[in-house]
């Protein structure tokens, strides 16, 4: 298993290219890739994926609308779509020449603060990649500074949900077609089925997101000078990738 899983990792084009700091098998599942239409998805969490991928597959005119119905009943993230292990490589090598390749991205203070919430304050599994307790010595969850001390180190690429999004990507972001973000995703989505499907999003985006977090409700509850100053430093590489601003206000509108 571990081998197939290694020579998957450094033949398939849509895994070796990765960043590679996440470990790719993880990134993998992350992934979706419609052959009909000819697109790769890949999915950053807490940055509208769920909302993202239910779109695609409303509007995706190769299903049927029982099997868009079964899909949403199921609560499948992944839908009919495939990952990169599953492609092979002499598919991904198609797909990676040949698809549309997309992504949407999320302001990293509104992201990270919404994996706390999400995972750290509700103590979901997804805390054992804390490498440490996610609890405090009152068995509390971890407070949100104490959460940001916690990824200063390795912890920061051993949760995906908290990784930074450069991390989760191709390492040449040149490659991606379409980068979307969370803040426009009416009209960024809307763009994404026009040009992968050639109709209009008429009803709208799809919205299906049970772990939804409100992160912006208490903002200021969380963000002192110090939690500032972490998220700007972790998380460097996304605020310039993507041209956020460090002004944490700008966060909020």
């Amino acid at each position: 298993m571990h081998l197939s899983r290694r020579l998957s990792e450094l033949f398939n084009p849509l895994l070796n290219s990765l960043d590679g700091r996440v470990q790719r098998h993880r990134v993998n599942s992350r992934i979706l890739i419609s052959e009909p239409n000819r697109f790769v998805f890949y999915r950053i969490p807490k940055a509208g994926h769920s909302t993202v991928g239910k779109t695609l597959v409303y509007y995706d005119p190769h299903l049927t609308s029982e099997e868009r119905q079964e899909i949403t009943l199921s609560g499948s993230k992944s839908g009919p779509y495939l990952h990169p292990r599953e492609l092979g490589r002499s598919r991904a090598r198609v797909a990676w020449r040949e698809y549309f390749k997309l992504t949407f991205v999320r302001n990293p203070y509104r992201r990270v603060l919404s994996a706390y919430l999400d995972k750290i304050a509700r103590i979901k599994p997804a805390t054992k990649n804390l490498g440490t307790s996610p609890v405090d010595e009152q068995g509390q969850p971890l407070p949100f500074l104490a959460f940001l001390d916690q990824i200063k180190g390795a912890a920061l690429y051993e949760g995906p949900h908290w990784a930074p999004q450069v991390a989760l990507l191709p390492r040449d972001l040149a490659r991606l077609d379409f980068i979307g973000r969370l803040e426009k995703i009416d009209t960024d989505l809307a763009t994404v089925i026009e040009r992968v499907y050639g109709r209009k999003m008429a009803s709208g985006v799809q919205n299906w997101d049970s772990h939804k977090t409100k992160s912006g409700d208490d903002f200021h509850r969380y963000y002192d000078g110090s939690a500032i100053d972490t998220v700007r430093h972790l998380y460097r590489e996304d605020f310039e990738a993507f041209g956020y601003s460090l002004d944490p206000e700008t966060a909020l509108r």
